[in-house]
């Protein structure tokens, strides 16, 4: 078949306009992704950050029986949506044992996760039980301790000192059930007797 010149340049026009949309809709497509990973990212740098922020709060959870199971305290408490948790200034936790005596915990920071079903008490973590009339006062200190406050129980893998009566332990990991009052350290246990009447540090 013999093309003419006017066919040729037809088919000539044919290619230029078919190169010319390929790079236009290749062009378009690149924009659009463009457009989309900056859009998703920016969504997902807006997730990360909080939503809401309260200073000085005052957080009370009660027990099925309309009891007050402890009662949280903070100078500042950040929600962060995208894992539904909070970070916490300053924390303070009040509860009772089953003996009525009262407990607090307290740190420089708190992670808070699963629904409030752990705190991770962190940076100079003090638990304090007062005394009562059949056991005497009570006080831990470690650096972090994840709190359960459903099951009233704590548990660490740090460092954690003991100044229970007359006694002080030390070793690493624990874990105390704040209940019924009892202790477990798992490694490197220590105990050294303080008689009565010696001040502990």
């Amino acid at each position: 078949m013999i093309y003419g010149p006017k066919s040729a340049l037809r088919v000539r026009l044919t290619i230029v306009f078919v190169v010319v949309l390929i790079l236009t809709l290749g062009s378009m497509w690149l924009n659009m992704v463009i457009r989309k990973t900056a859009t998703d990212a920016a969504a997902l740098a807006q997730r990360t950050e909080p939503d809401f922020i309260v200073e000085n709060f005052r957080y009370f959870k009660m027990k099925p029986d309309g009891q007050a199971q402890y009662e949280a305290i903070g100078t500042k408490m950040t929600h962060f949506p995208i894992e539904d948790s909070y970070l916490i200034d300053n924390p303070v936790i009040f509860s009772l044992n089953n003996d009525s005596q009262l407990q607090t915990i307290k740190s420089k920071e708190a992670y808070v996760e699963d629904f409030n079903s752990k705190i991770h008490m962190r940076n100079d973590v003090v638990m304090n039980r007062e005394p009562s009339a059949t056991k005497g006062p009570f006080k831990l200190t470690s650096e972090y301790v994840l709190v359960y406050p459903d099951d009233e129980i704590m548990t660490s893998d740090r460092e954690v000192i003991v100044h229970d009566n007359h006694s002080v332990m030390t070793g690493v990991g624990m874990q105390a059930n704040n209940a019924t009052s009892e202790l477990q350290i798992f490694n490197r246990a220590r105990i050294t007797y303080q008689p009565p009447g010696k001040s502990n540090p």
